[in-house]
């Protein structure tokens, strides 16, 4: 069909042309009118299909209008508005089959004369086109070759309308099409920049508060101004249980969802939390996801949902759902909100509960600090004190306004080894003792641990004193009764020593039965063995005092092994173990030691070698020069099961005693702590590995003096 101008129509007549043309004047007057006072659609829609169905002498109109999607945005009709919640269904069969639908894909205007006979037309139930004959005129609404909509007339009647009533209508439609786009794109971007508002409003009130509640609460109010749903929730994850529990609520139901938790994998809440994707659902009953547990609880259907997570960092925290929109149904733009808002609340919600986990922390920390009964001092980054505990004001004497702002050493004036405090950091505690400073000038023995911490948002260094007078008073009472011990056993023992070596001048001298010979050796060998152990016991305690090594000579070490090896030659003999000697005399440096300390360290190591080899086994002594450093090495070696690796340094300590192959250690443990404590002294090194022919190689070295 061809349409013409509706002045070049030869059906119609001078007078009525001339009627048709100042009524399309009068349109486009007042669409002017209307688009210079703020192109409201909602103005424009009802007018133009109001002068539409006046003029052409219909009984009834409407005018449907739809987005880039061909979804309906807006319905108006004479009747009643057609965006009402119950013709939602009969507006999606129109745009599916019926008339209107087809003339907005196909863009050509339709002309029905008998609704009873055109299969096209889909009367709205309840309507009296469903009895009668009626016609029908409806044509798009084109904007750049887009239909943007369309405008339908009824009247009844078979073929009541002409076409040149036809042509008429696509006039109207054309001039009205260009003021409906323009005010449906000025809704939308009035909309838009109230989204636009509502969002920095959302995001302004929600980020002025780290209180978890004020920022829920203050989220549910500026969702409900645009999504106008029947009830909306925030549920939040709780990673313990692996759950969703819904916080807060506003609407129908609010007080009963509060506190419902859902478990991970129920609910359309739990497919979001768990995909962290958003969801929208128009009929929650064809959704297999949806469940009935918030319904239940609450006593209310729940139709429609839309449900976004919030996320933070690519975790959910929780979710955001509205149920039940007051009117008409929910779109995707209502679901593009909700994802907005959720965004927005999502940083604020995980900052507000990393505050929570921050303020519980703190004050857990602040309840630990003021309560413990250790004196804790909290210092900035150049040590000057910044608050104190109780207990800190106890021990040194000092009120909270006279500590606060004195430096940390201040309180340790004598202490030489204070630490560095630009060395201490974060997870690691720096130990050192000390004797504390009072008010009164008392000083308090104490062991301080300090580290790197955080408190009250700031970085700091934290100082604990350990008041460990009563362990100082017991050390020293310790040394004072083993020296008193030491120094009291060496007495007599000389003067067994002095007996039994007269007692041996004279079994030479007179004949005596050789069994008291016997007697009187074990019992002069037995002697030397408790004069040595005390000896080392005494150098032990001066050596862990840091006590400086006297009476230094130059010693040949071949002589000192020979001095073994006759020394401890009976139990060789009686254990049939062989005992070799690798040392080239002629080649060997003298070393300038204490001749009797290191001594009784060879005859330390060779006794420990001996308890360790059996029968027909050997042990073999090395000394000799080492070729990387101007040390003397000396190794003692024996054919035994050898010392575990995870022994070989703490075997160097006192008191310590191993499970060495299938039998125990016997002795103090003391041996090996003197050796170690003798060899560091005369700044050397000691240390086990394992002996090329098997069993274990104690290794020794001591620097070799300059020569001069």
């Amino acid at each position: 069909m061809t349409f013409q101008s509706p002045e070049m129509i030869p059906s119609m007549d001078i007078e009525n042309s001339v009627e048709r043309l100042q009524f399309l004047y009068r349109i486009n007057n007042m669409l002017k009118q209307v688009e210079a006072d703020g192109l409201n659609i909602y103005v424009i829609l009802p007018r133009v299909i109001n002068l539409a169905v006046q003029q052409l002498g219909a009984d009834e109109g409407s005018i449907i209008v739809v987005d880039e999607g061909q979804d309906v945005q807006y319905a108006w009709s004479t009747k009643n508005k057609l965006n009402e919640k119950k013709s939602d269904e009969f507006l999606g069969s129109i745009m599916n089959e019926g008339v209107a639908g087809i003339v907005i894909r196909e863009k050509c205007p339709i002309f029905i004369h008998d609704t009873i006979s055109d299969p096209r037309w889909l009367p709205r139930p309840g309507s009296i086109t469903n009895e009668e004959s009626w016609s029908i005129l409806c044509t798009p609404f084109l904007i750049r070759k887009r239909a943007i909509g369309a405008i339908t007339l009824h009247k009844s009647g078979r073929s009541a309308f002409s076409d040149g009533d036809l042509e008429f209508l696509v006039a109207i439609s054309n001039q009205a099409a260009s003021s409906i786009e323009n005010a449906r794109l000025y809704e939308s971007s009035q909309k838009q920049l109230k989204i636009s508002a509502l969002l920095n409003e959302a995001s302004r009130a929600i980020n002025s508060s780290l209180d978890m509640n004020d920022i829920m609460q203050s989220l549910l109010a500026q969702m409900n101004e645009f999504l106008n749903a029947e009830a909306i929730s925030i549920a939040l994850v709780d990673k313990i249980n692996n759950e969703l529990e819904y916080k807060v609520a506003e609407g129908i139901g609010s007080s009963e969802i509060v506190g419902l938790r859902l478990p991970a994998n129920r609910g359309l809440s739990g497919w979001v939390m768990n995909e962290g994707k958003p969801a929208l659902v128009q009929d929650t009953s064809l959704d297999h996801r949806f469940t009935l547990s918030g319904d239940q609880r609450t006593g209310h259907l729940t139709q429609a949902m839309i449900c976004a997570p919030m996320q933070f960092q690519g975790e959910v925290i929780g979710t955001i759902q509205a149920i039940n929109p007051l009117e008409g149904t929910f779109t995707q733009e209502d679901l593009d909100l909700l994802i907005n808002l959720a965004n927005i609340a999502s940083t604020a919600m995980a900052n507000a509960q990393q505050y929570g986990r921050t303020q519980a922390a703190e004050a857990r920390y602040t309840s630990l600090f003021q309560d413990t009964v250790d004196p804790i001092l909290l210092t900035d980054l150049n040590g000057y004190i910044v608050e104190a505990n109780r207990r800190a004001f106890s021990l040194f004497g000092f009120g909270r306004d006279e500590i606060l702002g004195m430096h940390i050493q201040a309180l340790h004036p004598n202490t030489a080894d204070f630490p560095n405090i630009k060395s201490i950091r974060v997870n690691k505690v720096v130990v050192f003792a000390s004797d504390a400073v009072t008010k009164t000038n008392l000083q308090i023995p104490v062991e301080v641990y300090a580290k790197r911490t955080h408190y009250l948002d700031n970085e700091v260094l934290q100082w604990i004193h350990h008041d460990i007078s009563k362990q100082v008073e017991l050390e020293e009472m310790r040394q004072d009764l083993t020296a008193m011990l030491f120094h009291d056993l060496q007495s007599p023992l000389g003067n067994v020593i002095s007996s039994l070596e007269l007692l041996t001048i004279e079994s030479e001298t007179i004949e005596t039965n050789n069994s008291i010979g016997i007697m009187i050796d074990i019992a002069k060998r037995s002697s030397y063995r408790l004069q040595t152990l005390i000896r080392s016991l005494l150098d032990i305690n001066q050596l862990e005092a840091g006590q400086p090594i006297t009476n230094q000579t130059l010693v040949n070490i071949d002589h000192l092994i020979n001095e073994v090896e006759e020394i401890e030659k009976p139990n060789f003999e009686q254990r049939n173990i062989r005992f070799l000697k690798d040392t080239d005399p002629q080649n060997l440096p003298l070393i300038y030691v204490e001749e009797d300390m290191i001594r009784r360290v060879l005859i330390n190591l060779t006794s420990n070698a001996l308890k360790y080899s059996q029968q027909s086994q050997k042990i073999t002594i090395y000394a000799g020069p080492c070729e990387k450093s101007n040390t003397l090495l000396v190794s003692v070696s024996d054919q035994g099961n050898g010392i575990p690796e995870k022994y070989r340094t703490s075997i160097f300590e006192k008191f310590e005693r191993i499970k060495h192959g299938e039998s125990s250690s016997k002795g103090l443990g003391l041996g090996l702590a003197f050796c170690r404590l003798a060899i560091e002294a005369h700044k050397g090194k000691i240390w086990v590995d394992d002996a090329p022919g098997g069993g274990a190689r104690f290794n020794f070295t001591i620097p070799i003096p300059e020569q001069e």
